[in-house]
């Protein structure tokens, strides 16, 4: 899985913020909303400084719904730990996976069975580059998969 790196810049133009709340679990009245206007970058993170965003190829961390083409945003001023989803570089690579330090050994673990986790040993050495703190997920190039999956509900 390859990542390809951008350095967070300075915000042109703010985005429109919807004022209510969208109910993910039950249906909410219609109500009237005021408008706001936020800056994307404000919203994650708060270490701009530190803070890329990196564009993945691959399907490693599917498991973890994070896809091809989804844009990460990585800051390299956390430290990781159990569970976060890392950028890290191994052979002058960067590669995406999981952390996981297990028994006192250091792991980058994928999230998909057609892969194997990464040891950290004496000739298997990675860094951790930076935690992946957001994903922005392209909801409608998914959407073909997300149809089948709801028919199959159907059945």
């Amino acid at each position: 899985m390859d990542v390809v790196l951008y350095k967070r810049g300075r915000s042109r133009s703010l985005i429109p913020l919807f004022g209510e709340r969208i109910h993910a679990g039950f249906e909410s009245p219609a109500t009237d909303y005021e408008e706001e206007k936020i800056d994307l970058n404000d919203y994650v993170t708060s270490y701009p400084e530190a803070t890329f965003y990196a564009k993945v190829t691959g399907d490693c961390m599917e498991g973890s719904g994070i896809h091809d083409g989804d844009l990460l945003v990585v800051n390299r001023s956390l430290t990781p730990a159990n569970g976060d989803v890392v950028v890290g570089v191994m052979d002058g690579d960067f590669i995406l996976r999981a952390y996981l330090m297990h028994r006192n050994v250091e792991y980058l673990m994928p999230d998909n069975p057609a892969y194997r986790p990464i040891k950290r040993t004496e000739t298997t050495q990675f860094t951790v580059w930076g935690v992946v703190q957001h994903t922005i997920h392209n909801q409608h190039r998914r959407k073909d998969v997300r149809a089948d999956r709801l028919q199959q509900l159907l059945r």
